[in-house]
């Protein structure tokens, strides 16, 4: 969708093969199946021919017709790696170029099914003997088919590393980490070549220490690019491409935590504010203006400013990514060992120490000083707040749907907003609620959002109201450990529809986050006793108890059960436990619970570290809220 092709090396002589020209394939939708399959057929064979023109235009057709995803997986199914990854090695430049480019194609449109079936075919072999040609004094002219070998062949090794642990383990055991680096000099290879790499070792280095501690003999040359400037409108798009990957790449292999790299996060910081600051409105205002003409004869400089401005969205999102990965913690990797453990998927059932209680068992983490200070400087939380608003209206949405490309646009704002919701999500918890503007702004917001996520959002846009929802609950959540007393008259109507969301929504992890929300809530409303609060407070929890019993999913029983201990933690709930028979009904649930978690323990995945929790803590909680409820009555 809006893919930009690559320009076709002309043959000599008119449809030597017989085939439909690729121009012909593009431009004819209604081809049968049957037909498909015969170019196919014929493109394979072809392709092994020893008639180089042969050979050029069978890979062209494979390259044109992988655009189509199911029709990547299937050339990838058919085993295209053994047939055409020797040619990789080709003494032909040309048959080199068009055969990186159509493995990249196939990869890049197949998704996992092909590279699958593309590492199954060991398309790792040829590849890695390809990049190891290049040498370091290589040096690369402007233009030329050696260049773009290059670049293609490490996309298809980014695309491969990003997706497939095998192809990742593979990158490891040839050591591809550290014959990248010395392709950094921008001096030499260009900014095409350097950015590419930079791409492919941010993949390389994802959770990958083999690869960490070889790139991170190079982090000198890469925060120099981070300085790369220039004044040239026409190369200020690729500049920001380069220093955000470069970011991107820097992030990985640093921990904010260490003193020592705080300012190596200050400059990526600064790089990440520079791509946020670009008006994304300005940017869908040039769309909007050039798009509907697609069709038409549209000027070379026109296209040009398409293709920018589709580039500079996707660094935008990318840049919210980054930033949202900055403040990520992966709160399951103390007990991913444990899913398979049948035992430790038991409730607990001797009761541990009374006074364990309240203990707080989640651990956050936050952001050095200097980083708040450059977050502040650049008002990077007021950037984010902004790509979270809607921009593209029905009006410019109508004219974008006119065609493929606008669609896709529509697509990369859509992406935009989604992330711009998660890295607030993930930075809330980090940053002290000052930065965020404090609590009236950050309830102004979140009233903002329940706007999109209530009124606005279809049901079916999943993406949105999981992204969302999680900025809602991250607001709530800081809202209620502040204790802040911002709902002064709430009804049940308000809350309606988080109950409707949490009932009905199809999405588990959208019921959750309206689920810990309703939670958030609750606390908030006993910093204001009142009897309308106290009826509230007790039409919420009766609502998280049905929702234990009604909820087909492990995960969403968890959280209601883990909400209901956070609001009755406190021993001055003893009463209101009593009233709703928070005890007894809690009891009922043990059974129940307990054949869920064995029925999806499995699928569990983001709601692991929940229902861990709560088969930890359940038992005693209930045998301590019982004791507590005892004394009570006796002294009444």
């Amino acid at each position: 969708m809006g893919k930009q092709k690559r320009q076709r090396h002309k043959l000599h002589k008119e449809n030597p093969t017989g085939l439909p020209s690729v121009k012909e394939f593009e431009l004819n939708e209604e081809i049968t199946e049957g037909a498909r399959e015969k170019v196919l057929q014929n493109a394979y064979g072809d392709v092994q021919s020893c008639n180089l023109e042969e050979k050029l235009s069978a890979l062209q057709i494979l390259a044109s017709m992988s655009c189509d995803s199911s029709m990547a997986k299937q050339i990838a199914k058919d085993g295209i790696a053994k047939i055409i990854g020797p040619l990789l090695m080709d003494h032909n430049a040309a048959i080199q170029v068009n055969t990186a480019h159509t493995l990249r194609d196939i990869a890049e449109n197949g998704g996992e099914d092909a590279y699958i079936d593309l590492i199954k075919d060991d398309i790792m072999t040829p590849l890695t003997a390809l990049l190891k040609r290049y040498h370091s004094d290589w040096q690369p002219k402007k233009t030329g088919d050696e260049k773009e070998t290059f670049v293609e062949a490490v996309g298809l090794l980014r695309i491969l590393c990003a997706n497939n642990e095998s192809a990742l383990k593979c990158a490891n055991e040839e050591d591809l980490a550290s014959l990248l680096t010395k392709f950094l000099d921008i001096n030499i290879y260009g900014m095409g070549i350097v950015t590419i790499t930079t791409q492919c070792m941010v993949c390389l280095s994802d959770e990958n220490d083999t690869a960490i501690k070889k790139i991170k003999q190079s982090e000198s040359i890469l925060l120099n690019l981070l300085d790369l400037k220039t004044d040239d409108e026409k190369t200020v798009c690729k500049v920001l491409a380069l220093k955000t990957s470069v970011a991107d790449l820097l992030i990985n292999i640093n921990n904010y935590a260490d003193s020592n790299q705080v300012h190596v996060f200050c400059k990526v910081l600064s790089v990440l504010s520079k791509v946020l600051a670009v008006d994304h409105k300005q940017v869908l205002s040039c769309l909007t203006s050039i798009l509907p003409h697609e069709k038409n004869a549209v000027s070379s400089d026109k296209r040009k400013k398409v293709q920018e401005s589709r580039k500079m969205l996707g660094l935008q999102e990318q840049a919210l990514q980054i930033l949202a990965n900055l403040c990520y913690e992966d709160e399951d990797s103390d007990i991913d060992s444990d899913i398979d453990n049948s035992e430790a998927m038991e409730i607990e059932s001797e009761c541990l120490d009374d006074d364990s209680m309240n203990d707080n068992l989640k651990m956050t983490s936050t952001l050095p000083v200097e980083l708040v200070e450059i977050i502040n400087n650049c008002n990077l939380i007021d950037k984010i707040w902004d790509k979270a608003e809607l921009v593209v209206d029905k009006d410019s949405q109508e004219i974008l749907n006119q065609t493929t490309e606008g669609k896709a646009v529509v697509k990369q704002f859509h992406d935009i907003r989604c992330a711009a919701y998660l890295c607030q999500n993930n930075l809330l918890s980090n940053i002290e609620i000052d930065v965020f503007g404090g609590v009236d702004n950050l309830y102004r917001k979140w009233l903002e959002i329940g706007t999109v996520v209530f009124k606005d959002v279809t049901s079916n846009d999943i993406e949105l109201l999981e992204a969302a929802t999680a900025a809602m609950r991250a607001i709530l959540q800081q809202l209620a450990e502040v204790r802040a007393n911002v709902f002064k008259q709430l009804t049940v109507d308000d809350f309606q529809p988080m109950l409707n969301g949490a009932r009905q929504c199809s999405n588990t992890s959208v019921r959750v986050n309206l689920i810990r929300m309703l939670c958030n809530l609750v606390q908030i409303l006993m910093n204001n006793k009142n009897s309308e609060n106290h009826e509230m407070i007790k039409f919420i929890s009766t609502f998280l108890l049905t929702i234990c019993t009604t909820d087909s999913q492990a995960w969403v029983i968890a959280e209601s059960i883990d909400a209901l201990m956070d609001i009755y933690a406190e021993d001055e709930t003893d009463r209101l436990a009593a009233e709703i028979e928070l005890v007894p009904r809690l009891l009922s649930l043990i059974p129940h619970f307990k054949s869920k978690v064995r029925q999806q323990k499995k699928q569990l995945k983001d709601g692991m570290s929940v229902v861990s929790t709560v088969n930890a803590n359940l038992t005693r909680f209930i045998k301590y809220k019982q004791k507590q409820i005892r004394t009570l009555r006796q002294k009444s």
